[in-house]
């Protein structure tokens, strides 16, 4: 089969082309870094890349929204904390008041820092995270989970409402505890026993006896209310903890993969570029001495 100098030459010009091409792409990927510049160059790796990076933006916000809930928790539970240790010296107080052998002076002294004990539970009920929202009243974020109704009674403002959180594919965690919990139930509550008991320390001559069996009582069913709740807290921001390392370690494998589906072997790369320079080379020569050559070179 005889080939003429027009094909030897469109042959010649179409290896140029090729190479051109190839050399020109190499260049490119080595001055991205990336080894996939446009979807064509690896239409499986770039599928697999688009499904890493969503799978990427899915965790940076599970892991926010892990940050953020067990911010809340460990705040909740700081509060919880302070709340318990006042309980104790309520309960203290109501057991030494009760046996009415307290002086006139005593029961006074006792009134004073039970009102004072009060207050601090009603602040730390109250209390709210660093955007100014209640920790504790439900979804009543900006309303005061605990409150005076007007008639001098302390009512539950919020809701029983949960916050669910999504903290991982398919697994949401509770953001929120409801103080109605711990201090509120059918009978009344925790602070209207503790109003009554302070009434009667504050009346001279009355007999604390019943009131205060009431407020002992009282003291160990909120007491066991409030443990509830720390160790319900406390569940929960060590499986938030475990789902953060989790979620840390996959994020990692993910990025390791994209890297190597991504990431350009510079080496080979370099190697591969200069192969195709001196076959460029070679073959530009092979056609500037092919298109020099006359009819009678041929013959």
């Amino acid at each position: 089969m005889r080939v003429s100098s027009g094909q030897l030459s469109q042959y010649v010009l179409s290896g140029l082309s090729r190479q051109g091409a190839e050399y020109g792409k190499l260049i490119q990927q080595m001055s991205s870094g990336e080894r996939i510049t446009k979807p064509s160059d690896d239409p499986l790796g770039t599928v697999t890349l688009l499904g890493l990076h969503r799978d990427q933006q899915n965790m940076e916000q599970y892991l926010k929204n892990i940050g953020d809930v067990t911010s809340k928790l460990e705040q909740t539970e700081s509060y919880l904390d302070a709340s318990f240790d006042v309980l104790l010296r309520v309960q203290d107080l109501a057991l030494a008041a009760k046996n009415g052998s307290a002086s006139d002076s005593d029961r006074q002294a006792y009134a004073s820092e039970l009102k004072s004990l009060r207050d601090n539970l009603l602040d730390f009920a109250n209390a709210k995270d660093e955007e100014g929202h209640y920790l504790m009243a439900g979804s009543q974020l900006d309303q005061a989970a605990i409150a005076d109704d007007g008639t001098g009674n302390l009512v539950y403002q919020g809701d029983s409402l949960v916050r669910q959180v999504q903290v991982a594919r398919g697994v949401t965690m509770g953001a929120n505890i409801t103080v109605n919990d711990i201090y509120f139930d059918a009978a009344g509550g925790f602070f209207q026993d503790l109003d009554a008991f302070i009434t009667d320390l504050d009346t001279p001559g009355t007999d604390m006896t019943p009131s205060g069996t009431v407020m002992v009582d009282r003291m160990e069913t909120t007491l066991a209310s409030l443990n509830r709740a720390l160790t319900d807290i406390g569940g929960r921001v060590s499986s938030l903890r475990s789902l953060d390392t989790a979620q840390q370690d996959v994020s990692l494998a993910n990025d390791k993969i994209i890297g190597e589906i991504e990431s350009l072997d510079y080496v080979a790369a370099a190697d591969r570029a200069n192969q195709i320079q001196l076959a460029l080379t070679a073959t530009q020569k092979t056609y500037s001495q092919l298109s020099q050559l006359s009819l009678f070179d041929y013959l």
